[in-house]
């Protein structure tokens, strides 16, 4: 038994299995939050939330003053975001409301338009502040192909590198990905002159320590690190200069 601040016993409320639903309360069911009603009727917040569904009772977030006048300053979606609503329901109170969307999209500057097709959409959104839909949006406007992050940044200094190397040392040197050195490679047609596994011959392997590790890689085209690591796996000592 509950008992009150005066120390006197309350009598036991029944719950909301036992008594039926008033009028009064069927009326304030949806006209604020099922926790505050339940409080208020002194039932649990499950029978309050039961209650008002099984009469199609839909509780909403009331509207209020301050709210309605962010309504049409921003796109619907990001007032939504900021409200913590549904796109449609904020679309539905502005509507209501004879708001009109006074939010103008920002207009493309010259040097924001000249950065379309060259920098990725996400640099150009970091750039220039547009949503990516937008850029997305202006860019296959303006006829402009996805730009590729490989061909943009590539020197001819660093192109001079394909091939002339295995693509793992052109990443390195370059500070890119090996993936991103093969298809930069196949994208110029330039073929892999120095493959990742140099397979030896019978011949090249005889003539490991004759000469030089640079000369012979020269000759057989595979870099001289790779000749000293076939030499010194296979034991055989250095050439020495005459």
């Amino acid at each position: 038994m509950n008992r009150n601040f005066s120390g006197k016993a309350l009598p036991k409320r029944k719950t909301s299995n036992h008594y039926p639903w008033s009028d009064e309360e069927e009326e304030l069911l949806g006209t604020k939050s099922d926790r505050v009603l339940a409080k208020k009727f002194g039932r649990t917040v499950t029978a309050a939330a039961a209650r008002r569904r099984r009469r199609q009772i839909w509780l909403r977030k009331p509207w209020r003053p301050e709210d309605d006048k962010v309504l049409g300053t921003r796109p619907d979606s990001q007032i939504a975001k900021l409200l913590k609503r549904r796109v449609h329901n904020v679309r539905w109170r502005r509507v209501k409301l004879g708001i009109p969307c006074h939010y103008v999209h920002r207009p493309w500057d010259e040097h924001e338009l000249g950065l379309l097709g060259v920098k990725t959409d996400r640099e150009v959104v970091r750039l220039t502040g547009h949503p990516l839909k937008a850029v997305r949006a202006k860019r296959q406007e303006l006829g402009k192909a996805k730009p590729d992050q490989i061909m943009d940044y590539w020197s001819p200094e660093e192109d001079k590198l394909l091939g002339a190397m295995p693509d793992a040392e052109v990443a390195k040197k370059t500070g890119r990905t090996p993936l991103a050195v093969l298809k930069r490679r196949l994208r110029l047609g330039i073929p892999n002159r120095v493959p990742v596994r140099h397979v030896w011959t019978q011949a090249q392997i005889a003539a490991l320590g004759t000469i030089s590790d640079q000369k012979l890689g020269d000759q057989i085209g595979c870099p001289a690190h790779v000749v000293t690591f076939k030499r010194r796996s296979l034991k055989i000592p250095p050439s020495r200069p005459w």
